[in-house]
């Protein structure tokens, strides 16, 4: 029988990868109201999003849940969890939602720091700007910026919109 040091060490788990501080700007609640370009998915549309953020009991993964309304359709609404991935070196999401049903392309980003911005590749592209510490930014008046693009038929990625997120709730 194995003493209670060594039954402890076998199943500590190692601390949450340092690189998950960059989102620690996003925990609260957040919403947004823009408006889409026309894309490859057709005219621009409103858009309206609520946004929320809190860390998964021991800080591996944020969780965010989100209710987004693209024009007159039905609110979508799901989860994502993020984490980071340290032997590949990127963030990685796998999302949720009631949009249709899990597939492993359809469902998954990966996220890579390059410059100052932290960028998103999956179903969409995605990026925030980073601060001089390397964390998600935030603007002069405490809004968080994210931009969106979606890939063409020619695989090209196109804008496709702009949000600029108001914490709503800590």
């Amino acid at each position: 029988m194995a003493d209670d040091m060594t039954e402890q060490s076998t199943f500590a788990a190692p601390p949450p990868d340092p690189e998950l501080q960059r989102l620690e700007p996003l925990l609260g609640t957040w919403r947004a109201e823009e408006h889409t370009q026309d894309s490859v998915l057709g005219p621009g549309v409103p858009v309206a999003s609520t946004e929320s953020f809190h860390w998964l009991d021991g800080g591996y993964f944020l969780v965010q849940t989100y209710e987004t309304v693209f024009g007159d359709e039905p609110a979508q609404r799901g989860v994502n969890y993020w984490g980071y991935d340290s032997e590949a070196s990127r963030f990685r999401i796998i999302f949720f939602s009631n949009n249709g049903p899990f597939t492993e392309e359809g469902n998954r980003y990966q996220g890579e720091v390059a410059g100052h911005k932290l960028t998103f590749e999956g179903p969409a592209r995605f990026q925030y700007e980073l601060d001089d510490e390397g964390r998600i930014k935030l603007n002069f008046d405490g809004t968080v910026s994210v931009a969106w693009w979606l890939r063409q038929e020619n695989g090209e990625w196109k804008p496709w919109m702009n949000n600029t997120f108001t914490k709503i709730e800590e």
